[in-house]
C-alpha cells in the first residue's frame, strides 16, 4: 500500500503547486486593475498640476469638471498684451524654465486686472499695482471709485490758486520729485513752468469737475471736453497739467511757445511724456479718445518716456491696448 500511494501524492502536490502559482498571478492582475499595486509606475511631469497655482490647469472655455483639466499649451497667464479678462500678478511668469525677460509693455498689462462688464464686454475697473508708472487710463480703461495712491506728496511748484491746497497740489511721490527736478533744469535755462492741477480724487473730479460741466454746457459737452469720473489720469496721481508765464493759464498754443518747446525736448529726461497731442475732438480715430491737451503731462519713467517720445507714440500704441 506504501509503494502504490507515493506516486499519487507527487502528482496531488505537483497540481497544487501550479494551482497556488495560478492563484498568485490572477491575484497580481487583479490589484493591477484595481490600482493597488505597490509598484510605483513613471509620472508624467505634464500631467501634474501646482496646488499653489490658481492659473495652473484650467481652461476659460471649458468645463473642468471635478477635477483639473489640462493645461491648455502656450498659456501664460501674466503675459497677454491688450486682453480682456483676468491677467495675472505684477508680471510673473508661470512657466519657471522660461527666463525670457518681460518687456515693459509685458510688465504693464500683466499689472492690469481687468474686470469686463457683461453687458459691453469692455473693462469697467482696473485694480491697481501701485508701482505700475504705465498703467493705461482712458475711456474703456477706468478706475475703481475707490482707488487712492498711497504715497501722495505735496507739490512745491504750482500756480497759486489754481487747485486746491492739500488735494490737486499732490502728486505719486516719483512723479513729484520727477517734475520738481524738470522744474529745476527748466529754470537754468531760463524757462518757467509751474503746476496747476496734480491728482484729483474719484469725488473731486466727479463734483468740482465732470458734474460742473454738465450742469453748465450738457451731457454730450462734458463728456467730448471732460470726462466721467474714474476715466481720469489725474485720479492716478501721475498725471499732471503745467503751464508758463505771462498768466500760467493753460493754453492749446503752449507746445508753440518757449515754455511748451523746451518741455516737448526735455520732459522725457524726467519721465514725463506729453500725454494728448493728437486730434482736436472726441473722433473715432483718435487713439486715447480724449480731445488734444498739449499741456497734459504723464509720467512713466524714464526708460519708457525715451522711447515714447522718440517714436511720437500714444500711450496706447506704445502697450499695444487700443481698445
Amino acid at each position: 500500500m506504501d509503494v502504490t500511494r507515493q506516486p499519487v501524492s507527487r502528482r496531488f502536490l505537483a497540481a497544487l503547486a501550479v494551482m497556488l502559482v495560478v492563484c498568485l498571478v490572477l491575484s497580481a492582475g487583479i490589484g493591477v486593475v484595481f490600482g493597488n499595486n505597490k509598484i510605483s509606475q513613471p509620472i508624467d511631469p505634464s500631467s501634474q498640476t501646482d496646488p499653489a497655482d490658481p492659473n495652473q490647469g484650467t481652461d476659460p472655455g471649458t468645463d473642468p469638471g471635478p477635477g483639473p483639466a489640462p493645461k491648455p499649451a502656450g498659456v501664460r497667464p501674466g503675459r497677454n498684451i491688450g486682453g480682456t479678462g483676468a491677467i495675472s500678478r505684477s508680471g510673473d511668469k508661470t512657466d519657471p524654465d522660461d527666463d525670457t525677460p518681460l518687456t515693459p509693455q509685458q510688465k504693464a498689462a500683466a499689472m492690469q486686472d481687468y474686470t469686463i462688464d457683461p453687458r459691453t464686454g469692455k473693462a469697467r475697473e482696473i485694480k491697481v499695482c501701485d508701482k505700475n508708472y504705465l498703467l493705461l487710463i482712458n475711456r474703456t480703461h477706468p478706475l475703481a471709485e475707490s482707488y487712492v495712491p498711497d504715497d501722495l506728496i505735496t507739490v512745491n511748484r504750482v500756480v497759486s490758486g489754481a487747485g486746491v491746497k492739500g488735494e490737486t497740489d499732490k502728486l505719486r511721490r516719483d512723479a513729484a520729485l520727477a517734475f520738481e527736478s524738470m522744474v529745476d533744469a527748466a529754470e537754468e535755462a531760463g524757462i518757467k513752468i509751474r503746476m496747476r492741477v496734480g491728482y484729483q480724487s474719484y469725488e473731486y473730479h466727479k463734483t468740482r469737475i465732470y458734474d460742473r460741466y454738465v450742469s453748465i454746457n450738457g451731457q454730450s459737452y462734458a463728456d467730448t471736453y471732460s470726462c466721467a469720473p474714474g476715466l481720469s489720469e489725474h485720479q492716478t496721481g501721475l498725471a499732471l497739467d503745467i503751464a508758463g508765464p505771462p498768466n500760467y493759464k493753460l493754453s492749446q498754443d503752449f507746445l508753440s511757445t518757449e515754455e511748451g518747446k523746451w518741455v516737448r525736448a526735455h520732459c522725457f529726461e524726467y519721465g514725463f511724456i506729453l500725454r494728448y497731442t493728437e486730434g482736436t475732438d472726441k473722433t473715432q480715430g483718435s487713439t486715447t479718445g480724449f480731445v488734444a491737451e498739449p499741456w497734459h503731462l504723464r509720467y512713466v519713467g524714464t526708460e519708457c518716456a525715451t522711447e515714447i517720445m522718440a517714436k511720437n507714440l500714444t500711450l496706447e500704441e506704445y502697450l499695444g491696448i487700443l481698445k
